[in-house]
């Protein structure tokens, strides 16, 4: 009998060892349940050479698309954070089933504060998205959509000591003392946090704490806000939140969600063009599942006013479509850590909406539109510095201009000019002060970053100077010709 029994545990162990590989040709694992992209299937060969990363690709592929993967992780976070209130699969289990992303801890703890240099270069940027915004009759506005644990302190997990400032409270601080406008999302969501604005189980606010924040929004921007009073609200326990998702992907916990009786605005979409039902159209936007949502546009058929909108936008911008749809006739959403200004209608206002864990997103690319033409700045009133490699990219815009500062270097007021000089003469751009990650790979902090557009009207060969602090760093010669650059 004994023997028995150890044979066939020992057989029930080989099963479940085998079973994930015999079923992995009828299996399919769904990537929207974890919320990110599965790994692929990795080659022998790679851009010609063998795949030196091939080992750990592939155990990352079988670990993506082991079958049965949604219930096991179901039933692993399961046991590991709602019961032993562990953080798991990115999710923090805080207090009265309250969850909270992972990505959140570093702002609530106060481990990795921005520094001097990135906070002036958030400022200096914001900034000159506004001077443009203005130049062209608009009205600009950051919105910074708070972390749940900054408006929800309480909930997170006892063990969990939040810091004594955030870079949010410093960012504002010094927005104010540049004169950059921003609607202040973090004042007017704690300060209304008992009615509930946030999810539970859900990193987003609700549609309550989205109103809050969108008519916080409106007045930054000088527009009348909407009227609250008499307006009905409702609870339907119908929403499943993305961090239950990742917590518990097979099965989980629907949340609240506060739904809002008003009378929106008709409207239809001008992009992408032949909609047939505005309102199912936009639902799918305002979901979770996040389907060409990149770039829409839409036109209210109740305004005539002109009034023009363009909103950068994150996953939180979702629940503020209608009730900014409802404000302006024609409206642009865009979903990009990139900004694109080149073209914007004259009196069109600029909403930058991003999430407080994703700020230092904004430097990590320049914005597309063109660098402004300063005066009164030259080289010659600065010292000298070493030389500097400047490297350029062309498009049909004209040529984007960008590179490192040396780690070293002091930059002063953070400001970076570029100063083009030509037989005598010289053109001096102001630069964001902006490390181009992507574009310069090397893992630096300071830098310049620039768009050059072919309106400048430049031509032939200029010596290039960067200036940053008072010091004035060469970079030689570049070539502006139709072929050069």
């Amino acid at each position: 009998m004994k023997q028995r029994f150890k044979l066939l545990y020992a057989g029930l162990f080989f099963v479940l060892l085998f079973l994930p590989a015999a079923l992995f040709p009828f299996f399919k694992n769904d990537a929207s349940l974890e919320k990110r992209q599965l790994a692929a299937l990795p080659a022998y060969v790679a851009d010609g050479r063998l795949n030196l990363q091939f080992s750990d690709q592939f155990e990352s592929w079988v670990s993506d698309h082991l079958p049965l993967r949604a219930g096991l992780l179901t039933l692993s976070n399961t046991v590991q954070g709602e019961l032993l209130h562990g953080q798991t699969a990115n999710v923090i289990v805080g207090r009265d089933g309250w969850l909270f992303f992972a990505s959140e801890a570093p702002d609530f703890l106060g481990t990795a504060p921005m520094t001097e240099d990135q906070l002036r270069s958030l400022v200096i940027t914001l900034g000159l998205i506004q001077a443009r915004v203005g130049e062209t009759g608009g009205h600009f506005t950051l919105a910074v959509a708070p972390n749940k644990s900054s408006v929800y302190p309480e909930q997170m997990p006892a063990r969990y000591r939040p810091a004594a400032g955030s870079d949010l409270l410093r960012l504002q601080d010094a927005l104010s003392q540049a004169g950059v406008q921003y609607a202040d999302l973090y004042g007017v969501l704690t300060a209304h946090k008992d009615e509930g604005v946030y999810h539970r189980r859900d990193s987003h606010w609700n549609y309550r704490g989205a109103l809050y924040g969108e008519n916080e929004i409106l007045r930054s921007l000088g527009r009348e806000p909407f009227a609250l009073d008499g307006v009905l609200f409702s609870v339907e326990k119908t929403w499943r939140g993305d961090l239950d998702k990742l917590l518990l992907p097979l099965g989980g916990v629907l949340d609240e969600q506060i739904v809002c009786g008003y009378d929106h605005a008709p409207f239809r979409f001008t992009r992408p063009q032949g909609v047939q039902d505005a309102e199912a159209q936009l639902a799918i936007y305002m979901s979770d599942r996040e389907e060409r949502d990149m770039w829409f546009a839409t036109k209210n058929e109740r305004l005539s006013d002109g009034s023009s909108l363009f909103m950068v936008r994150d996953s939180f911008g979702r629940a503020l479509l209608p009730w900014m749809i409802d404000r302006y006739e024609n409206a642009v959403f865009r979903r990009m850590d990139q900004p694109d200004l080149s073209d914007l209608a004259p009196g069109t206002d600029v909403v930058y909406e991003i999430a407080e864990r994703n700020l230092l997103r904004v430097i990590q690319a320049a914005p597309f539109l063109p660098a402004p033409v300063r005066a009164g700045i030259s080289p010659a009133a600065c010292q000298a510095g070493p030389a500097l490699c400047a490297q350029t990219e062309r498009g049909g815009y004209g040529v984007h201009l960008y590179g490192a500062l040396p780690e070293d270097a002091a930059t002063g007021d953070g400001r970076v000019y570029l100063v083009l000089s030509q037989d005598g003469s010289e053109l001096c751009l102001e630069a964001f002060p902006i490390y181009e990650q992507k574009l310069l790979p090397e893992g630096g902090s300071k830098g310049f970053s620039a768009y050059l557009f072919a309106q400048l009207g430049l031509s032939g060969q200029y010596d290039l100077t960067v200036i940053a602090g008072d010091t004035a760093y060469p970079c030689g010669s570049m070539d502006f010709s139709a072929q050069g650059a």
